[in-house]
């Protein structure tokens, strides 16, 4: 007997069936349908998994009767409500340390409004609030950045029509949070830094990876999460590259799987070197930089630069330090491919080269 079509529908990230009731609309964009006494129940989430887990306790309530009705009209919900569905739905899968701005968004007062009720006065109202709170101007325009971004994807997927008034022509953004950062390192501070990550009795002392994860991110220029997340599995030596299941977008991951990135010579030399100085052979599923949990590392990253009279030095500068090395011997477009950067514009915050670098290359 012929399937239907519905039947025979896969996913394309798994290429597995796709569960009944539930339909693939995109990526990370699982809708889940159930019609109950007349009445359409239906939910989009961001895996197949999730979609049938909900179907699934859709038809236990039912059963017992305790199947609340469908939700109200979208316009009498909160920012909260429409917040937390966001999160449920698009960063289920990521981790606690990933869920970015979404915790300080849900503990706003913007949480509390209805979404048909809100004006400007209200977002301006937020963003005063969070300059006179001390926060950065960078950290305010992050989070009236995903208060937008939220809405442009409700107002998409979620039939939803809310006026965006967090948006950058709506609201104006703090002057000044768009400062290119252009800190590098200065002459000895490389060999400082590392000698400080090897002090036998300094804040690292029970994590000697940290001595090669700076000499890597310096070559290389990952992003501290994507190579906390490395395990030997993911370096492949004889064609030169990393395979990052984990990027600042999940969008690739979702869509094509791992990001495959070029692995510049002297990263390569820099595992090379680390792999011959351990006892036995790691397994392929060994994480290949033991430096403990990120946010601990980040904090004594700072100590130990404190105490090495290194100042206002960041892990992540050593991002741009690569960034503009590579620079040097790669065009624009070779370049992004390494650092994963999406395109030229966040690209040129990241190179800050020296200017006799670029006379030494004209004629």
């Amino acid at each position: 007997m012929t399937k239907s079509p519905k039947e025979t529908l896969k996913d394309p990230v798994t290429g597995k069936p796709l569960p009944k009731g539930v339909w693939y609309r995109g990526p990370g964009q699982y809708q889940a349908r159930r019609m109950v006494n007349g009445k359409r129940h239906r939910e989009t989430f961001a895996s197949a998994s999730l979609a049938r887990r909900w179907l699934q306790d859709v038809s236990a309530k039912a059963h017992v009767g305790q199947l609340e009705p469908p939700a109200r009209k979208r316009n009498q919900i909160t920012f909260g409500e429409l917040f937390e569905r966001f999160g449920r739905e698009r960063m289920t899968e990521r981790d606690a340390d990933r869920m970015g701005h979404l915790p300080a968004l849900l503990g706003s007062n913007i949480a509390s409004l209805k979404i048909d009720k809100w004006t400007n006065g209200d977002v301006r109202d937020f963003r005063d609030a969070m300059l006179a709170a001390g926060l950065a101007k960078g950290t305010v325009v992050k989070r009236l950045n995903m208060i937008a971004a939220i809405i442009e994807y409700a107002n998409s997927e979620w039939d939803t029509t809310i006026l965006n008034h967090a948006s950058a022509k709506r609201t104006k953004r703090p002057e000044g949070a768009d400062r290119k950062r252009n800190r590098r390192l200065k002459d000895g501070e490389e060999d400082e830094l590392l000698r400080a990550a090897s002090q036998p009795d300094g804040v690292f002392k029970h994590y000697p990876d940290v001595v090669w994860l700076i000499r890597w991110s310096i070559e290389q220029g990952c992003r501290l999460g994507e190579s906390l997340s490395l395990r030997w599995q993911d370096i492949d030596f004889r064609r030169q590259t990393i395979s990052l299941a984990r990027v600042k977008s999940d969008r690739h991951r979702e869509e094509l799987g791992p990001e495959i990135r070029p692995m510049t010579k002297g990263a390569q030399r820099v595992l090379m070197e680390k792999r011959a100085t351990m006892e036995k052979v790691p397994d392929r599923k060994d994480i290949v930089f033991s430096v403990g949990e990120r946010k601990i590392f980040s904090v004594l990253f700072g100590r130990m630069t404190r105490q090495a009279g290194i100042q206002d030095l960041t892990f992540h500068d050593l991002r741009h330090e690569a960034t503009s090395r590579l620079a040097r011997y790669l065009n624009p477009i070779e370049l992004t491919r390494v650092t994963g950067h999406r395109d030229l514009k966040s690209l040129n915050r990241y190179y800050q080269p020296v200017p006799g670098d670029i006379a030494d290359k004209t004629r």
